[in-house]
């Protein structure tokens, strides 16, 4: 297979002579190697140096001291404890570029990064690729350690830089509101510790990147319940009446985004994000979800006049055609970025390109200072029409803004978690998505690591690297994770992977509960199938022990949630159609 390299991924082979031994870190379960930190090691490095020796004791059971001893191979760990010819290679790299260097004729081992996390991005690839560590999913059970008495690294001096800068799973920002709300376990119906959990899991899998406060914003920028009865002017004009009585939370109260004083406080609210929030990359400062957009003259004089089909609106059920909006909000956008950029220059803004303004607008370009994010369903991209469509509107915004971003569904309209396997897909639209400058990209995943989980860890390397194989990623994640069982395990992914693929559709989804969503759901994942899918998961119960026992009791408690899901769908289905 032919293998292309970007300017924002390199994985470098350095000049090494050609030596077949490598670095000794544990024998006959001993240490053989140290630990060294720089004495001005930052917190993050001394994590990861605390993650590596952690994993080291799990896997071999030898507890790697800390300290530059005299005898054995070092084990630098960070940019501090770099040694120059090391540092310089970063020097020159990318942020979050980070390093590998296995140099058996020194028996010297550097494991270091620039910028947030990259120094453990080194460490985690070290413990894949020499251990045998993987991090399936979140929690104990979906960590692969595989117990060995020796650990020997072969000669290596690699360079990663990551293909996409922000590499976000969700949620986040200002769609789910202040961190506290994590706190009532009823939101959402998961817990802080267990948000904390995927969080480490992300780290460890090297999603992350650049900070960025996202989301629908209008409603925190500019709350209506505080400026609605003083200045209702700054609110969108909808049927002759300015529109802030009847703010949710997340949908209607939009902004007059022509006012001269929302543009002015938009902007103060960027500042004022930026300095109570230093290490913020890029602030939102898109719209409430849903319509109700503003009607006065002055916002209407810089559309078009295009309009477009509008499904039904969520909020009352009524199609429309509605005006596309695109140019309006872009002005508005850089508006904004000009501002925010005069004070600080070193950051971004960042705007949904979504809905109403989902399509490149027809005369104006985006603020270098701004990021567009536009919203896709590359879910649907089995359908060669859908997919044609996409790669139009992607390579309009790339024509009319600098900063591109994405904001993909990989959950949204699949709700509650039914299998919607798409490696082959994630790695299509990656490579489009690079191909036509996207650096930027945040996906809706939720929580579905039973059912949909493959998909994640799927995206988390091909965010790296858009042109690795996704089979081998595939390949990897079902032969460590699964053992003897894992040729079961792998029929049973590919046939979620082929029922959705000979599908062909982008329209199978639950949000209306509609005849038609009923259907679709209903025609897609039939009894036939499921007793294949359990049957499939009943032999690797049957093959499986221990931990691969319990990862497969894993999938299996996915499968029954949805299972059950699609006979509460089958029970109720002729009460609906019978009028109710």
């Amino acid at each position: 297979m032919a293998r292309y390299f970007f300017a924002e991924l390199l994985l470098v082979l350095l000049p090494l002579p050609a030596l077949a031994q490598g670095v000794a870190v544990v024998e006959g379960g001993s240490p053989k190697a140290s630990v060294v930190l720089g004495a001005a090691a930052s917190a993050e490095e001394r994590e990861a140096a605390n993650e590596l020796i952690a994993y080291v004791k799990k896997t071999t059971g030898a507890v790697l001291p800390v300290g530059d001893s005299a005898h054995g191979a070092r084990i630098h760990v960070g940019l501090a404890a770099c040694p120059p010819d090391s540092r310089q290679v970063l020097a020159n790299a990318a942020a979050e570029a980070y390093l590998i260097q296995v140099l058996p004729g020194p028996g010297r081992i550097v494991l270091a990064g620039n910028g947030r996390h990259a120094t453990s991005f080194a460490v985690y690839e070290f413990l894949e690729r020499y251990a045998g560590v993987r991090w399936l999913w979140p929690g104990e059970v979906g960590e692969v350690a595989p117990r060995s008495d020796r650990l020997t690294a072969q000669a290596a001096n690699l360079l990663r830089q990551p293909a996409f800068t922000w590499r976000g799973l969700g949620p986040g920002g200002a769609l789910w509101g202040p961190a506290d709300r994590w706190r009532k376990e009823r939101e959402l119906g998961v817990s802080l510790a267990h948000q904390e959990e995927q969080r480490l899991w992300e780290r460890r899998n090297r999603f992350g990147g650049q900070v960025i406060y996202g989301g629908h914003a209008f409603g925190e920028i500019l709350p209506p319940a505080t400026y609605g009865p003083v200045h209702p002017e700054y609110y969108a004009l909808v049927n002759g009446e300015r529109d802030w009585r009847d703010f949710n939370g997340k949908h209607r109260s939009q902004l007059c985004t022509t006012n001269p004083e929302v543009v002015r406080l938009v902007v103060e609210y960027c500042r004022r994000m930026f300095e109570q929030h230093p290490d913020y990359d890029a602030v939102s400062i898109s719209p409430n979800d849903g319509r109700g957009f503003c009607e006065c003259d002055n916002c209407r004089r810089l559309d078009t006049g295009e309009l477009m089909n509008a499904r039904a609106d969520p909020e009352t059920g009524r199609a429309a055609t509605l005006p596309v909006i695109s140019d309006r909000m872009i002005t508005f956008g850089n508006l904004v970025a000009a501002g925010v950029a005069k004070s600080h220059p070193s950051k971004k803004v960042i705007l949904y390109a979504y809905g109403q303004y989902s399509e490149p607008p027809k005369k104006t370009r985006a603020h270098p200072a701004l990021i567009v994010q536009w919203t896709v369903h590359s879910f649907g991209w089995w359908d060669a029409n859908a997919r044609a469509r996409s790669c139009q509107t992607m390579r309009g915004w790339a024509k009319a803004a600098e900063n591109l971003a994405v904001y993909e569904y990989l959950t949204q309209t699949n709700f509650p978690d039914m299998p919607r396997l798409i490696p082959e897909l994630l790695s299509v639209e990656l490579r489009e998505l690079h191909k036509s400058g996207f650096r930027y990209f945040q996906t809706q995943a939720g929580n579905g690591f039973a059912v949909n989980g493959l998909n994640f860890y799927v995206l988390a390397r091909l965010l790296w690297d858009p042109v690795a194989d996704y089979r081998s990623i595939v390949d990897d994640y079902v032969r460590t994770g699964f053992g003897a069982a894992a040729p079961a395990v792998k029929r049973y992914f590919e046939r979620h992977i082929e029922r959705w693929k000979s599908n062909r559709s982008p329209e199978v989804k639950m949000n209306d509960a509609s005849i038609r969503d009923y259907d679709a759901v209903l025609g897609l994942y039939t009894r036939g199938y499921r007793d294949a899918c359990r049957a499939d998961l009943d032999e690797a119960l049957r093959l499986a022990a221990g931990v691969e026992r319990k990862r497969v009791e894993f999938l299996r408690q996915g499968f029954d949630y949805f299972e059950k899901t699609i006979e509460a769908a089958e029970k109720t289905y002729p009460i609906l159609k019978s009028g109710w």
